[in-house]
């Protein structure tokens, strides 16, 4: 698959505040968490013409208004060098289960500039990255995996671990690639990134952001 460039509403504000209480499925020690119980101020939730995003009830629900758009949501303040981030995304409603993308955004300096590790709703799994805005490359191609759980109403925990300049990224606890890239000097800002396809709408949640060291 051809990742299509969409147009991205990146969430920014605030510092990073949060800790511990609930990482039993992302290894090492916890640094950071996001429960979505309220808004955290290091995460602008605020309304767009494209989309809306409501924190509540553990989850941060994205719902997208329009076609073919996407939202970022990074965490502003805090960058974190090697680390595992982990978090949960559910598809609970959608008009059609096509190629709608969400995942972490990981090693990123700004909404020009950053990777994704992203799953689509009908299977297909990829690491994408965009440096200045321009075009993105996939050092991880999309392809078909069996680890990402499809369809409407599927619930996927996806995993990025960066050593050094290797992320080794994972969907549902098996690893599904690789990427040597080029992280920022003193770490990257980490955060998720949803979207709908061009000829539908859809709802994600996402819920469990974790930040743990080795």
């Amino acid at each position: 698959m051809t990742m299509r460039m969409r147009r991205a509403t990146v969430l920014m504000a605030g510092l990073v505040s949060a800790l511990p209480a609930m990482a039993a499925t992302c290894p090492g020690t916890v640094v950071f968490q996001d429960a979505y119980t309220t808004p955290n101020p290091a995460l602008n939730v605020a309304p767009a013409p494209e989309s809306t995003v409501t924190v509540k009830d553990g989850k941060a629900e994205v719902v997208f208004l329009k076609q073919g758009m996407a939202r970022m949501g990074e965490y502003r303040g805090a960058p974190y060098g090697d680390v595992n981030v982990c978090l949960t995304f559910a598809t609970p409603s959608t008009d059609k289960a096509e190629d709608q993308t969400a995942g972490i955004v990981f090693w990123a300096t700004d909404d020009n500039n950053f990777y994704i590790l992203e799953i689509t709703v009908n299977g297909q799994v990829a690491v994408g990255q965009q440096v200045n805005g321009g075009a993105y490359t996939h050092p991880v191609p999309w392809a078909v995996n069996a680890a990402v759980a499809t369809g409407t109403g599927a619930s996927n925990t996806l995993r990025v671990q960066t050593r050094g300049n290797v992320a080794t990224v994972f969907v549902n606890d098996q690893q599904v690639g690789t990427a040597t890239g080029t992280p920022p000097p003193g770490g990257g800002l980490v955060g998720f990134y949803a979207s709908s396809s061009v000829t539908s709408l859809s709802t994600w949640d996402v819920s469990g952001l974790t930040v743990a060291t080795p």
